[in-house]
């Protein structure tokens, strides 16, 4: 596979992440997407770490791979963290968490809200925590073993 086609294929999450938040205000597919599609973005952002191990060395491919959710992530903090609600942009903000809709957050909700003081509270550390996870989890992680399974079957 080309590395331009690789790197076109990093958007996989923000286009799912789109539908994702599309599709849930369908009445029964939107559910269904909303369970699914994560799920499978997990095991193709699997497959791509794959590819991407065999196109470049471990830590280029990684960094090459999360710019995208990378970006994400810094457009979030910037818009969430240092802008007021009233200076916010709601374009940016909106879009800085579709990256994060792609990710199966329902299974790492309960660990992101360890990070709040008050018990069973959904605020703002645990939506930090979330995109952080989110990044991590099914970017990072997932991606990760694919290198790993890869240059590990490689060398033997």
């Amino acid at each position: 596979m080309k590395k331009s086609v690789l790197i076109l294929l990093t958007l996989v999450p923000v286009i799912v992440g789109y539908l994702v938040n599309v599709l849930i205000m369908v009445p029964v597919i939107g559910m269904a997407g909303f369970y699914l599609l994560p799920l499978l973005t997990t095991a193709f952002w699997f497959y791509l770490g794959k590819q991407f191990a065999r196109k470049w060395k471990p830590v280029p491919a990684v960094l090459i791979a999360h710019t995208v959710g990378i970006c994400s992530l810094l457009v979030y903090l910037w818009q969430f963290l240092l802008e007021t609600d009233e200076t916010r942009s709601l374009t940016l903000a909106g879009f800085s968490q579709i990256f994060s809709a792609s990710t199966p957050l329902y299974l790492f909700g309960g660990i992101a809200r360890l990070v709040e003081r008050q018990p069973n509270y959904a605020g703002r550390a645990t939506m930090v925590a979330m995109q952080v996870i989110a990044l991590d989890k099914c970017s990072l992680d997932i991606m990760g073993i694919g290198i790993i399974v890869l240059l590990t079957s490689s060398t033997t």
